[in-house]
């Protein structure tokens, strides 16, 4: 009986083993997915909006910036620092990593952290501007606003990009 009784428990840790297995690959999965969709994201605007806005006449360009910043202005903070507890969650139960693999995410970890501090530092304040700019409104210095949220922006998408890779590695290795 006592051979049953070994066997049940041996069975119970190999569930509870593989449940959370299937959890971990789970948030892997999401984690790669979230981010991943927020670099394209992130680039689509640096590489294609912005430029095209900047191709169009002066009201309608004030208007689409505006519009643009106002709206990802409300989501991607959601993004970003969900997307940065979603990493942080792959470290945590940190006996499942280890070596080069645990380093790739603590790294990926830390640049969408950085990334998220950069963000409110010197993104989100020019954003919020440019959010409640119109055509009638304009400041004196909008295009050295506009080209100084350009470049911060350009500097955290490749910072994002970056971590999003050294994510993938991780995840791959492991």
């Amino acid at each position: 009986m006592r051979i049953f009784a070994h066997y049940g428990k041996a069975s119970q840790r190999f569930r509870a083993t593989s449940n959370f297995r299937g959890n971990l690959m789970a948030i892997h999965i999401l984690a790669v997915v979230v981010l991943g969709l927020m670099c394209g994201s992130e680039l689509s605007v640096a590489a294609f909006a912005h430029p095209t806005f900047g191709r169009q006449p002066l009201e309608t360009h004030v208007r689409l910036r505006a519009a643009f910043a106002a709206l990802l202005g409300r989501v991607m903070p959601f993004w970003m620092s969900g997307s940065t507890v979603l990493n942080l969650l792959l470290l945590l139960p940190f006996e499942h990593l280890r070596g080069p693999v645990w380093r790739l995410a603590a790294v990926a970890f830390a640049m969408q952290a950085l990334a998220v501090v950069f963000s409110l530092v010197g993104p989100v304040p020019i954003n919020n501007r440019i959010a409640k700019w119109t055509p009638e409104s304009l400041p004196g210095d909008w295009r050295a606003q506009e080209h100084r949220w350009d470049v911060y922006h350009w500097w955290r998408t490749c910072g994002l990009i970056v971590g999003f890779l050294l994510l993938v590695l991780s995840v791959s290795l492991h």
